[in-house]
Order: C-alpha cells, then sequence, then structure tokens
C-alpha cells in the first residue's frame, strides 16, 4: 500500500479536521514519560529508583478528563510499545474515565512510529457504548418475556386470550424500546429525532396508500422511526458542515446504515427491522449503499423507506442549503422512478401530496416526545 506524502501544513490541517483525539507517548532514554497532545502535556519524571513517578509527575497538573486520559496513556506507554514492536500490529485497548457524575468511553489506536515514540488515536465511543448498553438490557428483558410466552403457550387449555396477551406484551416491549432508543437520539441530535419521526409518518402514509397490511405499514414506521440511528456516532461538525462535504467526510456518513445494522442485529426481535434500516439507502438500480442491492433484492419496507427520507429531506432545511420545496422532491422522486426509487412507492407519494391527502403539521418544527402512531 502506497503512503500519501503529507507536508506539515497538509498534517496540522488533517489533525484539525479530525475528530479523533491525536497523542504522542515518548518514553525517554532515563525513564521518563511524557504525553503530548490536544493541547495538554503530561511529564512522568523518574524517582530515586529510576523508575516513572506518576504521583510526583501530575501533582502539580490540573484536574480534567484530558489529563486523566493522558495520565493512563503514560502508565501504558511501556506496554503498548512492547505489544507494537512485537506484533508489527496496531494496539486496540479500550478505556473508561468516570468524571464530574459522567462516564466517558474511549478507543485508542496506538502504533510506534520512531524509536521511543508511540503515536496514540483517542476515539471518543461514549454514544456508542450506551446504544450497545440499552440495546443489552432491552434483549435481556426480551428474553426472559419470551421464555414466559414459551410456557404460558403450553397451558393451551387456558385459552388463546393467554398467548394474544402475551403476544401484544411483546409487541409493547418492542415498541417501548424502540421509544428508549429514539429517546437516546433525541437528545444526542434533536435533528435527526425529527428527521425520523417525519420519515416515519410519510413513510407509513405511503405504505397505506400503496394499500400494505396494516401490520407491513405498522413495521415501517418503526423502522424509519431507527433509520438515522448511526448519525449520533458522526461528528457534528461533519453533519453540520454548511458546505459540500470531503469524500472522506462523506463516506463516514455513508457509513451509518451500517453501523445501525450492527447494533440492531444483535436483538432476533428487530427482525426484518435491522435489514430494512439497513437497506434504506439501497437504489433500485444498484447504485446505492452499503451493499449494492438491486429490484426486489431489496426489501419494500427499505424501498417505501427510501423514497419517504429523500421527500422529507428536500421538504427542510439544512445547513448547506434551504429547503428546495415540494415540487422540487416531487421531481426528484418522479425522476428516478423505477430506476433509483420504487415505482408504486413513488406514485403513492405523488398523489398523497397532489391529492392533498399528506402534509408535515407546523407543529412538527420541534420534536416530538412520543412514538408516532402508524396510522
Amino acid at each position: 500500500m502506497s503512503v500519501l506524502p503529507l507536508s506539515e501544513p497538509e498534517q496540522q490541517a488533517l489533525l484539525r479536521a479530525t475528530p479523533d483525539l491525536v497523542f504522542r507517548i515518548e518514553l525517554e532514554e532515563d525513564g521518563a514519560i511524557s504525553v503530548v497532545g490536544n493541547g495538554t502535556r503530561v511529564h512522568i519524571p523518574v524517582d530515586a529508583d529510576g523508575k516513572p513517578d506518576f504521583h510526583a509527575g501530575l501533582k502539580d497538573d490540573p484536574e480534567g478528563l484530558l489529563t486523566s486520559l493522558c495520565e493512563e496513556l503514560a502508565h501504558r506507554g511501556e506496554k503498548l510499545m512492547a505489544e507494537s514492536l512485537r506484533t508489527g500490529e496496531v494496539q486496540v485497548i479500550e478505556l473508561q474515565f468516570d468524571y464530574n457524575g459522567h462516564t466517558t468511553f474511549f478507543e485508542i489506536r496506538a502504533v510506534v512510529c520512531e524509536s521511543r515514540q508511540v503515536l496514540a488515536v483517542v476515539r471518543d465511543i461514549t454514544a456508542q457504548r450506551e446504544a450497545e448498553s440499552a440495546m443489552a438490557r432491552a434483549g435481556d428483558d426480551m428474553a426472559r418475556l419470551n421464555e414466559v410466552l414459551q410456557n404460558e403457550a403450553s397451558f393451551r387449555t387456558e385459552g388463546q386470550d393467554i398467548l394474544k396477551k402475551s403476544f401484544r406484551r411483546l409487541e409493547t416491549l418492542m415498541e417501548n424500546t424502540i421509544e428508549a432508543i429514539a429517546m437516546i437520539v433525541r437528545k444526542r441530535d434533536p435533528q435527526i429525532a425529527r428527521h425520523q419521526e417525519r420519515v416515519s409518518r410519510l413513510a407509513c402514509a405511503i405504505g397505506q396508500e400503496m394499500g400494505l397490511a396494516s401490520s407491513q405499514v405498522d413495521i415501517i414506521g418503526l423502522a424509519a422511526l431507527l433509520h438515522d440511528l448511526g448519525k449520533v456516532f458522526i461528528p457534528a461538525d461533519t453533519l453540520d458542515k454548511p458546505s459540500q462535504l470531503s469524500h472522506a467526510e462523506f463516506s463516514v456518513v455513508k457509513n451509518h446504515a451500517e453501523a445501525e445494522f450492527q447494533i440492531l442485529k444483535t436483538i432476533d426481535l428487530f427482525f426484518p427491522i435491522a435489514d430494512i434500516v439497513h437497506q434504506h439507502h439501497e437504489r433500485i438500480d444498484g447504485s446505492g449503499y452499503p451493499l449494492g442491492l438491486k429490484g426486489d433484492d431489496i426489501l419494500l419496507e427499505a424501498r417505501v423507506i427510501a423514497v419517504a427520507d429523500v421527500v422529507e429531506a428536500m421538504l427542510s432545511d439544512r445547513p448547506h442549503r434551504p429547503a428546495p420545496g415540494v415540487d422540487a422532491a416531487m421531481n426528484e422522486i418522479k425522476a428516478g422512478k423505477g430506476t433509483l426509487y420504487d415505482a408504486n412507492a413513488v406514485d403513492a407519494c405523488v398523489r398523497l401530496f397532489g391529492e392533498g391527502k399528506f402534509k408535515f403539521d407546523a407543529e412538527e418544527a420541534s420534536v416530538p416526545e412520543a412514538l408516532p402512531s402508524a396510522a
């Protein structure tokens, strides 16, 4: 693999553009250790035995999360270097800090770059861990409820009402879990939450106009409420950038569908919601992402959400442009009918707006506090 040569100004620009923190760990000849990066420097001198004296090195440093991070990198510097030299691979570790009542998670990727120097790239993965934790708790609840449901189903002599009530409890739990995830998104990024709720409403309306079964419309509505979950892991300065995204930035944004799928697929109850969310950026001619699926290989529910997603985006202001409006949105989906977008979903959406059967309410300018009805 060839290496792209970068000048010093280009290196500085790259460091400013990346959302990650970058630190250099220096293991000095006398045994002292220095960690420098992101406006923070920690120096660990040696004690009388020639070993790093972490207490002495930090007693005059101001307390703070970055200082704690530097201290931990200093503690691990020698081991990171040794393992990197032994394996020849990038060392990946995860750290957890409790600071000012909040828990922060970092992923560390470290590699030896020069003699007695380790370069460490640090990423804040707190939002990802919080989402995974919420999903794990929901998974445990669902597993227990599934066990109860199986036990209840074995007592058929008690009548079908027990089974119906159990399935309803399972459906309610799924809806409550999705609402909990939506709340996480709402706290992290209200604009993404607003977009998801509006797409859910429009997608349900399109599904009903197409004559889909109510159960299928319900699944479409729930999947749409999660279709941009992965964007909470994208840096805000990338999502809110007022100018055109670079190729690298757009690649990061495109990865959100894969990130959502990796989270949702861990819970069986979310099938086929995980696959629907995974495919909502696929296109009929195979030009979409992340899988490059074509035509009927794309789930119908995902094709419906794709149309609603494009239309809602064109009816909303974005940092880099004002909303193009209804006419532009209708022209976009009609131009892509049968090539980019599902023809039946496009026809249904055009009818909804053309005949005045659907519109976004003015009060939707604020993010809702509850799940919308699939109807």
